[in-house]
């Protein structure tokens, strides 16, 4: 069975953020205001969960042809045959992904979520911190516990295919070989308090 690495997954994150070019700027539905709401996403079958906000909604990107949900998820541009490929082997994990409905055009911030294997380089925390310092230079890293499992929580800015964006993660140690995650993007400034929010809901399933 293919697997996808956190390695790998490093790959979604260049690729699959900003590839279309142009103006990436998000543009809001004056129509839509985020509700008190929030709706639960992921359980037994993805591994974890997270609550999002109202607004949000849950996504297929590999089957929803929308401009704001290819653009979000890097399914334009020359690296959207490799980030399909890779996708099509996450959603046979139970990866879910999630945007923010308010957003109509551009870069919308964005979640993908789900539980994947350590590959040969290991799932334990500090070996996940590593990978994601080497992934994302600019991370700034606070360690946690996810249902009791040693985790972590890290903010980072970068650039995908020359759109600045902004990202907040969590990664959980299941064991040595296996780890969980949420990672939710946005053009830069993007990221909002109820983003924040979701990230603190993260829980294993």
């Amino acid at each position: 069975m293919v697997r996808i690495g956190l390695a790998v997954l490093g790959a979604v994150a260049l690729f699959a953020t900003g590839c279309g070019g142009g103006d990436e700027r998000p543009a809001r539905s004056d129509a839509t205001t985020a509700r008190s709401s929030a709706t639960r996403l992921g359980g037994a079958s993805t591994g974890v969960t997270a609550d999002v906000p109202g607004g949000w909604r849950k996504v297929d990107p590999l089957t929803d042809a929308s401009a704001v949900v290819r653009t979000s998820f890097g399914l334009t541009g020359e690296n959207a045959d490799l980030v399909r490929q890779l996708m099509t082997v996450q959603r046979g994990h139970g990866t879910v992904y999630a945007l923010d409905g308010s957003v109509t055009g551009g870069m919308a911030p964005h979640l993908t979520m789900g539980c994947d294997s350590g590959g040969l380089t290991g799932a334990s925390r500090e070996q996940l911190e590593r990978k994601q310092r080497a992934l994302e230079p600019t991370s700034r890293i606070t360690e946690t516990t996810v249902g009791g499992k040693p985790a972590f929580r890290a903010s980072y800015s970068s650039t995908r295919q020359g759109v600045a964006v902004d990202g907040l993660m969590v990664r959980a140690s299941v064991s040595d070989e296996r780890f969980c995650f949420v990672e939710i993007e946005a053009a830069k400034g993007g990221l909002t308090a109820a983003t924040d929010g979701i990230a603190a809901s993260f829980a294993l399933a």
